[in-house]
């Protein structure tokens, strides 16, 4: 399996999850908050497959209200952009963050579709401190006929719940492997023209190379 590849397997395997209930008075615990990707989402799309296939965009729409309040799109648009971010108006930090968000939601959408009954996932112990604010919960994606894939959800605790901010794929980082290759559009071009490219509809490839899993350097 290719590293684009590895990415939309580990976005499918969110599909495959059974779905908890939220405690009232205390954050749902940050595994149990990636494993809610609900029977919902199962349901729907088993029920909806030949609709979503047809429809691309009603896909996209479900897909959104259900998985994208699991994420801190804000964070991790940040952290992607990493000097850029500090450098960019406010107008280009929320149409970078609203561009990136939905490549990255037809993506997850489109791999849901096509990988919802082959992956399945194998989780982890969550080893966490009390007081712990951002933490890797671990897991494997099993796939029939090839070894097990290693999968990380870096999460963060913000205004007490606990988003997905990073997927560590074999020490892969998305978000160190999409930084480069945002950092060298940017070079390239000009962060509006990255800008313009995303909200056009073009997709990006994360860099499959080799290097730090800390999405915060840079």
């Amino acid at each position: 399996m290719t590293k684009r590849g590895s990415w939309i397997a580990a976005f499918a395997a969110l599909a495959c999850l059974p779905g908890v209930a939220a405690a009232a008075a205390a954050p749902v615990p940050p595994d149990e908050v990636v494993k809610t990707t609900t029977e919902r989402l199962q349901k729907e799309i088993a029920a909806r497959e030949a609709e979503f296939r047809a429809d691309p965009t009603r896909l996209y729409a479900f897909v959104d209200d259900v998985i994208v309040p699991k994420f801190d799109t804000r964070y991790i648009a940040q952290l992607i952009l990493a000097r850029h971010w500090r450098a960019a108006s406010g107008d280009q930090r929320k149409r970078f963050q609203a561009a990136f968000k939905d490549m990255l939601v037809h993506s997850y959408a489109n791999a849901l579709v096509e990988y919802h009954t082959s992956v399945k996932a194998e989780w982890q112990p969550l080893r966490m401190a009390k007081d712990a604010t951002d933490v890797t919960v671990n897991s494997r994606l099993l796939r029939e006929g090839k070894p097990p894939l290693p999968i990380g959800f870096a999460m963060r605790l913000k205004d007490g719940e606990w988003k997905v901010y990073d997927i560590v794929i074999e020490n892969l980082s998305l978000v160190t492997s999409f930084r480069s290759q945002i950092n060298s559009e940017i070079k390239r071009t000009s962060l509006d023209a990255l800008i313009e490219r995303l909200e056009s509809g073009q997709n990006l490839e994360p860099e499959a190379k080799p290097g730090s899993s800390d999405a915060r350097k840079g």
